[in-house]
């Protein structure tokens, strides 16, 4: 299953602009990608959106095709006004959410759900708690961990189930989805 997602404190992203950092610029976006942040109407907000777009379609690709951690942003081609990133041939929809204290992107996929939480050290438990009371499931028979090659999902001990998760956290929120199927 292809799930992703990706947030973004604006309070912190903001605080340290990076439109004129032409280092970072070009080791993230490619040329047209820059074009599109300098003649958006906030150049700065524009680096985040892309940002976290690419941050969903690499959670998305790396579960797709089972790859190990690597983010290389430059490789993923981002369509700021057509929401979407292409990688390696696949083209990858992203929802995007903004308000004026966060991004939130995820990728377009019928039946997912999202908790989101304000950041704290306890945030995976409280993802946990927070599954359990939606899913009526008793939270003893619910694990968080990461397959073989590290990526999130939720176990189900009474099932021997596994299921797909993404999760992300930035500055003072945290987020994860989950596809919404019999548990």
């Amino acid at each position: 299953m292809i799930i992703g997602n990706d947030l973004i404190d604006l309070e912190i992203a903001l605080d340290k602009p990076r439109l004129n950092n032409d280092r970072f610029l070009s080791k993230v976006f490619t040329d047209s990608e820059i074009s599109q942040i300098h003649s958006h109407s906030h150049p700065e907000l524009a680096i985040w959106k892309m940002w976290s777009m690419k941050e969903t379609a690499y959670k998305a690709h790396q579960r797709l095709f089972q790859i190990p951690a690597r983010l290389d942003p430059v490789t993923y081609k981002c369509d700021l006004y057509n929401l979407c990133v292409i990688k390696d041939q696949k083209n990858y929809s992203i929802n995007l959410e903004q308000d004026e204290n966060h991004i939130y992107s995820w990728l377009e996929f019928r039946n997912l759900d999202h908790i989101k939480l304000s950041y704290s050290i306890n945030y995976k438990s409280d993802f946990i708690k927070e599954f359990a009371i939606r899913t009526y499931l008793d939270l003893q028979n619910i694990e968080l961990r990461k397959n073989n090659i590290g990526i999130p999902e939720l176990f189900l001990k009474h099932t021997g189930a596994s299921l797909p998760i993404s999760i992300t956290h930035h500055g003072r929120f945290a987020a994860i989805c989950f596809p919404l199927i019999n548990c």
